[in-house]
């Protein structure tokens, strides 16, 4: 029996063929509408089995599954899914005898391939696992039902496919969904301009496609889902549109009416990421480092995905503070809306006021842009714990201190002759705080006209004039991490795992666990 049955396909090791791409070309002139690569993986998935059955029953044409509980005549031609499909005839019947079973027959059959006979039985009252084989399956074949291809394999034939048309030129992407670029509605530099006009008009944006289409007067023949979709590639490859909507939603904005701290870092913030391991570092460094929530810890880029929050509580810090922002972290980013764009604008809300405002998230330099205004409203120091809260509505994200004010005890930075100076202090505390965080300062604009000074010095050169102004404000002589990385923030943009490890160079400072150094003075 040398016959070629077509068999499984190895969706496993599948590889998407021109073929595939020219079907989803003619998929998509049959109904012109923007798909997923989900909807276009299944599509090709359903494609394949078709052409699998139909390879099948062109061969079968003109014969019958064999069945042991069927009838069958002389003549007749049969295929048996159990031997690959061979395919014969029946040349005889005649009874079958075995008393434990009943009446049966024993149909003769001469398989076409190679000419033998073998006998079968047929008419057969007892139950058999050869009735219940689909006509188009072997025993040994799985189901070819379409949805049961893509439970097991479907999340690797998406894949397969994004790559495939990622690198095609004959497909464009928009978000999620894919298209021929051949099919695109055409938007020439005058609806561009037009679009620029309207922006324009709305203070740069947000504005979706929806709102844009009307002010182009499109054929009304165009699906909508086929505008939006050509609107947004068209946009897309102009350099004067940016798409700042979150996941979900298409929201474009005029690049040059857009914040300069979204389109540059700035100069507050501006660091090295740090790269190290941390193996110098002990757990309780380690542990402070990641609990000060500082963007330049982590170096790789933060992306969707990550999880979501109700809630996230921040300790402010002074470059923060000073740049109006705040960082994107892991664990902050769990409450801020991300999306396809590295630029996402959303909405503050203070429930105290129950004002709103822009607010944007930079997620390619990693901070939260919009703040300013509100830190200076608040009086908000260094080490203030800020609690930002995702909202029932998408896209408005609600500001607000930690607790009450209150009067106490704190920390006050000084500048004097060029040096930070501290004192324990009486303050009012807008809200909550750090104990090792917090750093009062009364004069921001000494601090910005010292800071050009040492922006670019070392750590350590800024930690040795640190650690003894900080080492007398405790009874033990000693100084936090937290409060040494807030201090020194002042002045210097350093990750903390930066600046542990510089200090643990420091001679004279003595690191004693649990977070905490000694500063011995000189001829002690």
């Amino acid at each position: 029996m040398t016959k070629v049955w077509p068999g499984t396909i190895d969706w496993e090791h599948l590889e998407i063929t021109e073929a595939d791409l020219e079907a989803l070309l003619n998929r998509f002139l049959e109904d012109p509408l923007p798909r997923t690569a989900e909807e276009l993986a299944r599509f090709l998935i359903q494609r394949r089995l078709r052409e699998l059955e139909e390879q099948r029953r062109a061969l079968l044409a003109g014969a019958r599954p064999f069945r042991p509980k069927d009838r069958y005549q002389v003549g007749e031609r049969l295929f048996f899914p159990h031997l690959n499909f061979a395919i014969g005839t029946v040349v005889g019947i005649r009874d079958g005898h075995n008393p434990e079973i009943g009446p049966f027959k024993v149909i003769q059959v001469r398989f076409e391939d190679d000419g033998t006979l073998r006998e079968f039985a047929a008419e057969y009252p007892l139950p058999h696992r050869l009735n219940e084989m689909n006509g188009m399956r072997g025993p040994d074949e799985r189901g070819l039902r379409p949805d049961e291809v893509w439970a097991t394999w479907g999340g690797r034939i998406q894949d397969q496919l994004l790559a495939r048309l990622e690198s095609s030129p004959d497909f464009v992407r928009v978000g999620d969904h894919w298209f021929p670029k051949a099919l695109l509605v055409e938007f020439h530099e005058g609806h561009l301009n037009l679009v620029e006009a309207v922006l324009d008009v709305h203070g740069g944006g947000p504005l979706p496609p929806e709102a844009l289409l009307p002010h182009l007067e499109l054929p009304a023949d165009v699906p909508p889902p086929l505008q939006i979709f050509s609107l947004n590639a068209a946009l897309y490859r102009d350099a004067r549109f940016d798409e700042v909507g979150p996941a979900g939603q298409f929201l474009w904005f005029l690049r040059r009416m857009e914040p300069p701290e979204v389109l540059e870092t700035p100069p507050r913030l501006q660091g090295r990421p740090y790269t190290g391991t941390g193996e110098r570092l002990d757990e309780a460094l380690r542990r402070i480092a990641a609990e000060i929530d500082d963007e330049l810890s982590v170096p790789e880029e933060i992306c969707p995905g990550i999880g979501e929050a109700d809630e996230v509580v921040w300790m402010a810090t002074y470059p923060h503070l000073a740049s109006g922002t705040a960082p994107l972290t892991r664990r902050t980013a769990q409450v801020f809306p991300l999306g396809r764009t590295y630029r996402i604008r959303f909405e503050f809300e203070d429930p105290t006021s129950g004002r709103r405002w822009p607010g944007w998230v930079v997620r390619e330099r990693k901070y939260i842009f919009g703040l300013k205004e509100w830190y200076q409203a608040r009086q908000v120091q260094p080490g203030c714990l800020v609690v930002f809260q995702r909202t029932r509505e998408p896209g408005v994200i609600r500001v607000q201190l930690k607790g009450r004010s209150r009067r106490d005890w704190v920390r006050v930075v000084r500048v004097e002759e060029g040096r930070l100076t501290f004192d324990m202090l009486r303050r009012q505390i807008p809200g909550e705080f750090d104990d090792q965080g917090l750093i009062y300062v009364d004069d921001p604009a000494a601090l910005e006209e010292l800071w050009p000074r040492w922006r670019n010095r070392a750590a350590s050169s800024l930690a040795q004039q640190l650690f003894p102004a900080l080492a007398i404000l405790t009874p033990q002589g000693t100084v936090h991490a937290r409060t040494l990385y807030q201090a020194a923030s002042l002045l210097i943009r350093i990750p903390p795992e930066s600046l542990f490890e510089e200090v643990m160079d420091l001679p004279r400072c003595v690191y004693l666990g649990d977070g905490y150094w000694r500063w011995i003075e000189e001829g002690v």
